[in-house]
C-alpha cells in the first residue's frame, strides 16, 4: 500500500479560490489522502466551501494565526507519513502527488521531493539539476526555486522536527531549515501552480524584508557563509534601491541603499559604485548609466 499523504491547505479569506484548489486535490489519481484545510479567518469563513467536501477535515483557528501558525496546527493534526502544504491560491497539476513520491519511495537519504512550478503567466520554472542532494547554500542564497511550498512533498519526519515553523519569513526559512535535515530531489515537470502577486511596485520591498529577516533567523548559519549573506544583501539592497526608483524619480532611500549594496558587494562594487553616483541624479541618472554600460558591454 502506497504511504499515506497529508495535503494541508491554509487559507484566508479567499473562498473564491480555495475551491479551485481543493478540487486539484481531490483530482490526483495517488491514494490515500488525507485533506486538511486549516480556515486561518478565525470565524468560519471558508464554511460555505467546505460544506460541500466530506472529504476535507476542517480545522478552524480560533483566531487569525498567520501562515505559519495555520500550518503548524494542520501538520500536527495529519496522520500521513509523507506531508504536502498548499495555499489556497495555487493548486496542483495532474501526477503531482504521486510523481514526487514515487521520488520519496525511491530514495531513502531524500526527505523532500519538489516538482517545476507554473509562475502566473511568466510560464514554466524547471527544477535546477544543482537543487538536489544538499541544497543548503541555495537555499541560503534564496536561490531554490521552484522548490517551494506548493511543490514540495516531505517526509513527516522532517518537517516535525522543523515545528513550530518560522511566523514571518514565508517559505524560504522552512526550505533552510529542511535542507538541514535532509537532501533534496525532484520530478523535471511542471506539476503545480503559483499564482504570483499582483504587480505592486511595493513588493520587491516587502520581499527584501523577509530577506533580512532571514538573514537575522539564521545569523549564525550565515555566519559560516559569509560570502552568500553579502552576496545576497548586496543583490537584495540593489533591488530595493531600483523599487524606490520605480516609484518615484528621485530617492534618497535609493542612494542609501545602492550605497548598502557597493558595500557588501565583492566582484560587482565598481559597477555599483557608479550606480550609486548616477542614482544622485535619480531615475535618469541610472536609466543613462544602464545605457551607457550596455553601449560599451558589446
Amino acid at each position: 500500500m502506497n504511504p499515506k499523504i497529508s495535503v494541508i491547505i491554509s487559507t484566508y479569506y479567499r473562498n473564491d479560490l480555495l475551491r479551485e484548489a481543493i478540487e486539484s486535490v481531490l483530482d490526483q489519481e495517488y491514494d490515500p489522502v488525507e485533506l486538511i484545510v486549516v480556515d486561518d479567518s478565525g470565524e468560519h469563513h471558508a464554511e460555505p466551501v467546505l460544506s460541500d467536501y466530506d472529504d476535507a477535515q476542517a480545522i478552524v483557528m480560533d483566531e487569525e494565526g498567520g501562515w505559519a501558525a495555520a500550518y503548524t496546527r494542520g501538520i500536527r493534526a495529519s496522520t500521513g507519513e509523507y506531508i504536502q502544504l498548499l495555499d489556497d491560491d495555487d493548486y496542483f497539476l495532474e501526477g503531482k502527488l504521486r510523481k514526487t513520491a514515487e521520488v520519496l519511495q525511491k530514495n531513502p537519504d531524500v526527505g523532500v521531493a519538489y516538482c517545476g512550478v507554473i509562475w502566473g503567466d511568466e510560464g514554466c520554472y524547471e527544477p535546477n539539476p544543482e537543487v538536489s542532494g544538499d541544497i543548503l547554500e541555495h537555499a541560503l542564497g534564496f536561490r531554490a526555486f521552484p522548490a517551494w511550498t506548493g511543490s514540495m512533498l516531505i517526509e513527516r519526519d522532517v518537517i516535525l522536527d522543523c515545528l513550530p515553523l518560522a511566523d514571518y519569513a514565508g517559505d524560504t526559512d522552512l526550505k533552510i531549515e529542511l535542507a538541514l535535515r535532509t537532501q533534496f530531489d525532484y520530478v523535471d515537470e511542471c506539476l503545480a501552480l503559483y499564482r504570483r502577486e499582483e504587480s505592486s511596485k511595493w513588493v520587491g520591498l516587502k520581499r527584501f524584508e523577509e530577506v533580512k529577516r532571514v538573514v537575522r533567523n539564521q545569523r549564525d548559519l550565515y555566519d559560516q557563509y559569509p560570502e552568500i549573506r553579502r552576496s545576497l544583501l548586496a543583490e537584495w539592497y540593489a533591488r530595493q534601491g531600483d523599487t524606490w526608483l520605480q516609484k518615484r524619480p528621485w530617492s534618497t532611500n535609493a542612494i542609501s541603499c545602492y550605497l548598502k549594496s557597493t558595500y557588501y558587494a565583492s566582484e560587482e562594487r565598481v559597477p555599483m559604485a557608479l550606480k550609486t553616483v548616477a542614482s544622485l541624479f535619480g531615475r535618469p541618472g541610472v536609466t543613462a548609466a544602464r545605457r551607457v554600460k550596455g553601449g560599451t558591454s558589446g
